[in-house]
């Protein structure tokens, strides 16, 4: 076993030949925990944002350095290989509880015994894994500078809580078969205190309680279920659960192993997480219930709103929800569609997802679609397929039963109103009110808001709570202040823009000059007019990228470009606030940007 190691799993902590090493540095802990999950080596612009986002580029990535060097000093061997683009890891060289844990996942499910099956030997590695898992991912660490990496941190923790329920219930099960009821009680107890919400996890017990001979205990677990759900969500328990109840109560004999799929066996296909999103939760709510969270079941929800409402961040949202992951146990697939999308190709993403496909034989849209219809007959999945724009797009991804349910989103409103089975399936995402619009620009630049409160909330006024039009324009104030020039004249130029709004184009109407407001044009035209006409022309050309969501490799940019460093021209474009970093040393467009960069190549004859 390697003489370095990272414990992730409770409170973080290095060791070293059985020696915990003190960090003098928080972020120092922070960095090597994120660069332990992650696949490639990481951008050092990446990190620098991420860690230290307050700062400026120069201070970020001085930052970054000192934090490396109390990395690689802090051991007597080299564990990091650094660069002056990237960082990583040195493959091998430290053992991470993290990775072990996921490796012993694995190794446990090398054999296909279906999703609840294990042999003795999988078992083993299930239970090595169990005891990995003294806590949850990075227990009481925070970074209360770096909010994406605090983002990134729930995220993680939640997947590894997923990953730790499923290995609770197939030991669960193992036990159950082997009639090891103590056992087998003991991971289903452990399987529930992750959640003690989860029906599935209520009803294994019932049913391991009634097969040991236990009828009062497995009642008594019914009732415990009843109240607990009762008291945190104001609702009673799924017609399964009830149904379990009676036949125990009435000594029918029911069988110790599952029927049903659960959440931790759940197959999803799902978008990025969000990382900043204020003002949503009565729009959350109201959708959740109409997908049956406290609510009637809908089988479809057609999501419409103009353009930068956030329809995707919604839907997005919905998908990595604990509530929606409990309403449909069986999983989420979701889709987004865009203009001209590959329909061929999003089907099979689902149709793999389930394990539907067919190697070495090119089938149809329609035959694909059908097969995923029979399987999800009696399943529970969301189905989301997002931006739709034409009707006939979304029809192969209409595949749920009656169990399911369909959340579709589309900018235009014929659209929506073509998806939608009655009127009342469309649900129109509200603007953001005065307030929420204000936080969410504090959020983006926080000493604009403190030092100039009035013209902040003015700016939000003109912009009448477009959650774009306030991203765009927070980048913009923020990137002005870092640089330590005034933002007054900024404040000016976007309000002199922003009254456009009033003279909105409809969300019906077709065509890209139509589904780009005056509002977000005027503020995007304000980024780029103040790019020289050569860089100006180098976004341009990224316009015509057309993958969607729009996201470069500097590689290609270089390449599109024909430039031997694209780094300064990615940076200033990045300071802009037209392009965004994502991990693993690419940058990402929004939409509306790429449309504002196809229109600086028809409107201003720009010349790719």
């Amino acid at each position: 076993m390697a003489d370095l190691r990272l414990f992730l799993f409770g409170t973080p902590h290095l060791e070293y030949q059985g020696m915990t090493i003190k960090l003098e540095r928080r972020k120092a802990l922070g960095l090597a925990a994120y660069l332990a999950l992650a696949d490639a080596p990481q951008s050092r612009d990446v990190l620098a944002c991420l860690l230290w986002p307050d700062q400026d580029d120069e201070h970020a990535r001085s930052s970054l350095r000192s934090t490396l060097r109390s990395l690689t000093s802090a051991v007597a061997q080299e564990w990091i290989q650094a660069d002056r683009i990237s960082v990583s890891l040195k493959s091998g060289a430290l053992w991470v509880d993290v990775q072990e844990f996921v490796g012993l996942l694995k190794r446990g499910q090398a054999h296909d015994h279906g999703p609840d099956m294990l042999c003795a030997e999988c078992a083993e590695f299930h239970k090595q894994a169990v005891e990995l898992y003294t806590d949850d991912f990075l227990t009481g660490f925070h970074l209360a500078d770096s909010p994406e990496f605090d983002n990134w941190k729930v995220v993680q923790s939640e997947w590894l809580r997923l990953e730790l329920a499923g290995v609770q219930r197939r030991l669960s099960n193992y036990h159950a078969a082997a009639q090891h009821y103590d056992q087998a009680i003991s991971y289903a107890r452990r399987w529930l205190a992750l959640d003690t919400l989860h029906e599935p996890a209520h009803r294994q017990l019932m049913r391991l309680y009634a097969g040991s001979g236990q009828r009062a205990e497995a009642l008594r677990q019914f009732q415990q279920c009843v109240e607990l759900l009762d008291n945190e969500l104001a609702t009673p328990p799924e017609t399964e659960t009830v149904q379990l109840f009676r036949d125990i109560q009435d000594n029918r004999s029911v069988p110790v192993a599952p029927s049903e799929p659960s959440a931790s066996a759940s197959i999803c296909v799902l978008p990025p997480l969000p990382t900043l999103v204020v003002g949503r939760e009565a729009v959350l709510a109201s959708i959740k219930q109409r997908l049956g969270v406290g609510g009637d079941l809908r089988p479809a929800t057609v999501i419409q709103g103009w353009p930068g409402v956030g329809k995707s961040t919604t839907v997005a949202l919905l998908a990595h929800d604990t509530d929606i992951a409990r309403q449909f146990p069986d999983g989420v697939l979701w889709t987004s569609l865009g203009e001209n999308p590959d329909v061929s190709g999003e089907i099979n993403i689902w149709a793999e997802a389930l394990k539907l496909n067919e190697p070495g034989r090119a089938r149809r849209v329609e035959e694909i679609s059908a097969q995923i219809t029979a399987f999800l007959r009696d399943k529970r999945f969301l189905l989301i397929v997002d931006d739709v724009w034409q009707a006939d797009h979304a029809a192969p991804f209409r595949v749920g039963g009656q169990k399911c349910a369909t959340v579709l989103t589309s900018r235009l409103n014929d659209v929506a109103n073509a998806l939608a089975p009655t009127a009342g399936d469309v649900y129109r995402i509200p603007l953001l009110d005065e307030e929420a619009g204000l936080e969410l620009l504090s959020k983006l630049t926080p000493d604009t808001v403190t030092q100039q409160p009035d013209e902040a909330r003015e700016l939000i006024h003109d912009l009448e709570g477009l959650p774009l039009a306030i991203h765009v324009a927070g980048r913009l104030l923020n990137s002005e202040s870092r640089l330590g020039w005034g933002v007054s004249d900024l404040l000016a130029e976007l309000r002199s823009g922003a009254n456009l709004l009033t003279a909105q184009a409809p969300s019906d109407m077709l065509g890209v000059r139509g589904d780009t407001s005056p509002t977000i044009a005027a503020l995007l035209k304000r980024s780029t007019d103040l790019l020289d006409a050569e860089t100006r022309q180098r976004f341009a050309i990224l316009g015509l990228f057309v993958p969607k969501p729009a996201t470069f490799h500097l590689e290609a940019m270089a390449v599109a470009w024909d430039v031997n460093d694209p780094k300064p021209i990615a940076r200033v474009l990045v300071n802009r606030g037209l392009l965004e970093p994502v991990s693993g040393g690419r940058f990402q467009m929004h939409a509306l940007l790429v449309l504002h960069a196809r229109s600086l190549l028809e409107d201003e004859g720009l010349e790719a």
